[in-house]
């Protein structure tokens, strides 16, 4: 009965291995980052695994120990039936884990690589607005209010070749890194003939999101 309820155990564990191995793999092909606890039970749950194989075979050779397998050697089975039954309980823990709400969600998010922190706004500072021209900073404060007005959803700065729009948007980044308008920044090139896909994929790259996945337009 021992052999039989360690059999049943293994079987379930397995198949609640599979689930989490299942949703690991998805993560990982994502590019999630999984939790330490789930890569720790998956690893424990495939060495007692394997120790409880070895108990089960070990069942086999311990019928015929006794009368030419007639009657069961009780001094062979029960050292044997003791370790099953504390492996038993073993399985059956780490079957009872795999319940715990942090298996319904293995990973955790990766933070956005252009997330504005303290060390960005820092690094920029150096760049003080009087190295700024005052007619640019005067455009500049005029796009920075453009872009904190919660009615505005598209600011467009435009001109003729040359004259600093490329200058002008790094002023602006400068200034919502250093005053920490919002918490993500995410910055692409837009060419006369731009390359959509390439544009979503950096975007969709600063903001820590995997379109791999996915046929973007």
């Amino acid at each position: 009965s021992y052999f039989e309820e360690l059999e049943n155990g293994v079987k379930e564990l397995e198949t609640a291995r599979k689930r989490v191995q299942s949703s690991v793999d998805e993560a990982v092909y994502d590019s999630k980052l999984i939790h330490a606890d789930v890569e720790n039970w998956l690893k424990s749950v495939k060495e007692e695994t394997d120790k409880a194989d070895n108990l089960l075979k070990r069942n086999e050779s311990a019928k015929d120990a006794c009368f030419r397998g007639w009657l069961p050697n009780p001094v062979v089975r029960h050292p044997i039936g003791r370790k099953v039954k504390k492996m038993t309980q073993v399985i059956q823990g780490l079957h009872k884990e795999s319940k715990n709400s942090i298996f319904q969600k293995v990973y955790y998010e990766n933070p956005p690589l252009e997330i504005v922190t303290a060390t960005t706004s820092a690094t920029r500072s150096a760049h003080r607005m009087e190295d700024v021209l005052e007619s640019r900073a005067s455009i500049t404060e005029n796009v920075i209010e453009a872009i904190t007005d919660d009615k505005v959803c598209v600011v467009g700065v435009y001109g003729p070749g040359g004259v600093g729009k490329s200058k002008l948007m790094e002023d602006v980044e400068r200034r919502v890194r250093e005053e920490r308008l919002f918490d993500v920044i995410a910055i692409t090139n837009v060419s006369r003939n731009p390359d959509l896909k390439k544009i979503q994929g950096e975007i969709a790259s600063r903001l820590g999101l995997n379109l791999a996945k996915q046929e973007t337009t």
